[in-house]
């Protein structure tokens, strides 16, 4: 990260720690990818200096205006931010070539995929904050690589082979390609879908998997896995409603990594959520639509809380993490900063972790 003059940011910019008034209170959080919108405002509170990633969002080095002469800026190195802005933007190019009609390069898919997984295994807090950089632009790009980090997490917990981990994370990667063969202004529309717009986005399995089908270099488990990322056991998937047992493993974990992503992350027609919030939503509505080995495994790796650990409320309030409820695994016994009083979250439903500070 780097510390720089305001007037010397450029949209782009990914703030590195959060930028606070006198009050103590939060005008830009941390993960912001900032926008025109946030110049202005950090502007109007007169802030002088900010603390930014050393990469824009499209991963390519922020290099502060007015460096002085002589003085040679210092280039970032392969650090997770970096690896994964660039794995966005290396998705948006193949998918601008598919929207074309070009075929898939397994080649520079696997490349891409494989130093994911690198990323993944190794900085797992840190795959969990990045439906922080998403926007609702470009939020099928983001969405993409993040399902394949979050797929390689699970699959690994899992226990799954490393053979098996490349092909989980291979097939997240090219869950959607499907997508880019559909009317594009669906995609980016900016209000729910109607019933006849839903039907053309429930086609993308089957079209990624006509794109797949006739490269002989990929897997059949990768082909059947991104046909049936959408199936769910219930039989209340799509596009064939298959039950459980003829659903693939693979398949399974990508749905919770793909559902998971898209509900904490921000879109045109809704705001992002907390893990916690979002892992709760989804175990109270496991049953039936998802693998519960898998969502289980998902809410054991990001609420691995230890006692001491600071947290932000959903209400603004800082606290610390006091007892672990082994039930209740997103609503320890905590306590807060300012007052010291000892709230059990298990009994405010109104109340969840919105992240999780140190």
């Amino acid at each position: 990260m780097m510390l720089v003059k305001t007037e010397q940011l450029v949209k782009g910019c990914i703030l590195a720690k959060d930028v606070k008034v006198i009050t103590n209170r939060a005008i830009v959080t941390k993960k912001t990818i900032l926008t025109e919108k946030h110049l202005e405002v950090l502007e109007a509170y007169l802030i002088d200096s900010v603390e930014v990633e050393s990469v824009l969002a499209s991963g390519e080095p922020f290099v502060p205006n007015e460096v002085p002469k002589g003085k040679k800026v210092q280039q970032p190195k392969n650090n997770f931010i970096s690896i994964y802005s660039k794995s966005v933007q290396a998705y948006k190019s193949q998918y601008s070539k598919w929207q074309a009609g070009s075929t898939i390069d397994y080649v520079a898919v696997r490349n891409v995929t494989i130093q994911l997984i690198e990323q993944a295994l190794k900085h797992e807090k840190e795959v969990f904050e990045v439906y922080h950089y998403s926007d609702e632009y470009e939020y099928i790009y983001h969405h993409a690589v993040a399902s394949t980090l979050i797929s390689s997490i699970l699959a690994a917990h899992l226990g799954y082979e490393k053979k098996d981990i490349v092909q989980i994370a291979i097939a997240a990667f090219l869950m959607d390609c499907g997508m880019s063969r559909i009317d594009q202004r669906i995609i980016q529309s900016n209000s729910l879908l109607n019933r006849e717009e839903f039907q053309q986005i429930k086609e993308h399995p089957v079209i990624g998997y006509q794109m797949v089908s006739k490269i002989p270099i990929i897997q059949d488990e990768i082909k059947i896995a991104i046909l049936q990322h959408h199936e769910r056991p219930d039989k209340s998937g799509y596009p064939f409603g298959l039950s459980s047992e003829k659903i693939h493993r693979y398949s399974k974990i990508i749905a919770v990594a793909d559902v998971f992503h898209a509900m904490v992350c921000k879109r045109k027609y809704k705001a992002k959520q907390s893990p916690f919030k979002v892992l709760e939503l989804l175990q109270q509505n496991t049953f039936g639509k998802f693998d519960l080995e898998v969502v289980n495994v998902l809410i054991k790796v990001i609420s691995h809380l230890s006692v001491g650990a600071k947290i932000v409320l959903s209400d603004g309030k800082e606290a610390e993490v006091t007892f672990l409820e082994k039930e209740y695994p997103t609503r320890p016994l905590i306590k807060l900063k300012d007052t010291g009083e000892f709230i059990p979250l298990k009994q405010r439903l109104d109340l969840y972790i919105d992240k999780v500070i140190s």
